[in-house]
């Protein structure tokens, strides 16, 4: 129980230190990259070792190529929806993502299907439409991309979820957890790097105070939100789609109370009813197990 409690505290933390990045009008690209920076000491750290060999010669480690890349190009999608769209609106399409892992699991993996979980799919597709709807007062190419945000976040975040589940279920990936959630971010970082080297006039950026502290506070809620849920997985206590729908619960939860209390954003009444839906969706998954 205490690990989904870490997962639920790393999620929420993610999405709060990107609305922070943006009141701070800290550059972004850079926040990020200092992130991955964090996230990758850490993970090293909490395993004990730099075994580059090892993580050469590992089987998870193309598939490890692919996600440190997914990463970050989610993670940047993230913080440009916090800021146009809203810390609930990003935090909920993105957790309602978990339909994607969870409906690969039962596919992939033959967890048991129930009513409860065919609704609970169903009713999660629904949901994330009506909490993403934003009535535009034009229809310009802005309002159309800031509509179009969070539903690919939804599509980079399920294939995100789903990628780590197989690398957990194919590699046995169990005491180096933190080797792979360790090498998955530093790929990540390489690939900001490069980036950054590319674009020039975003190194200067790098001597940004804010960048740095908010990176570091923003990478170590980001270690915990894999290789927290990894280690959720391996308890085997419960199933990892509804592994991933009590994780949400608490995060979808705290978003909503955040975004509105400390961050005065504003919901409209399909927002609001899609929230409803979205919580009971979550509630759905996790009595299903």
């Amino acid at each position: 129980m205490v690990w989904i409690i870490l997962c639920a505290i790393s999620y929420i933390g993610i999405f709060v230190i990107f609305k922070l990045v943006d009141t701070f009008k800290a550059p972004l690209l850079n926040a990020v990259v200092v992130n991955y920076l964090t996230a990758t000491i850490l993970g090293f750290a909490v395993f004990g070792s730099f075994p580059a060999g090892q993580i050469v010669s590992a089987g998870w480690f193309p598939l490890g190529l692919l996600l440190g890349f997914l990463f970050i190009v989610t993670f940047l999608l993230m913080g440009i929806s916090s800021r146009e769209t809203g810390i609930v609106i990003t935090t909920v399409a993105s957790k309602m993502s978990l339909v994607l892992p969870m409906a690969f699991s039962i596919i992939a993996y033959g967890e048991s299907i129930s009513f409860t979980k065919i609704a609970a799919i169903l009713l999660a597709i629904v949901s994330v439409f009506l909490c993403t709807y934003r009535p535009a007062e034009q229809k310009t190419k802005s309002n159309i991309w800031k509509l179009l945000l969070p539903a690919i976040i939804f599509l980079f975040m399920g294939t995100n979820d789903s990628l780590v589940i197989y690398s957990r279920e194919e590699f046995g990936i169990t005491d180096d957890a933190a080797l792979f959630t360790a090498t998955l971010f530093g790929i990540s970082m390489i690939c900001g790097l490069v980036y950054s080297i590319v674009k020039r006039n975003v190194l200067k950026d790098f001597l940004n105070v804010k960048a740095w502290w908010l990176g570091i506070l923003l990478g170590s809620f980001n270690f915990g939100s894999v290789y927290f849920v990894i280690r959720s997985m391996n308890t085997g206590i419960i199933s990892t789609s509804s592994l991933y729908g009590i994780c949400n619960t608490s995060t979808i939860l705290l978003s909503i109370v955040i975004g509105v209390v400390f961050f005065k954003e504003k919901l409209n009444k399909l927002n609001i009813v899609g929230g409803l839906l979205a919580l009971l969706t979550i509630v759905l998954m996790a009595l299903s197990n």
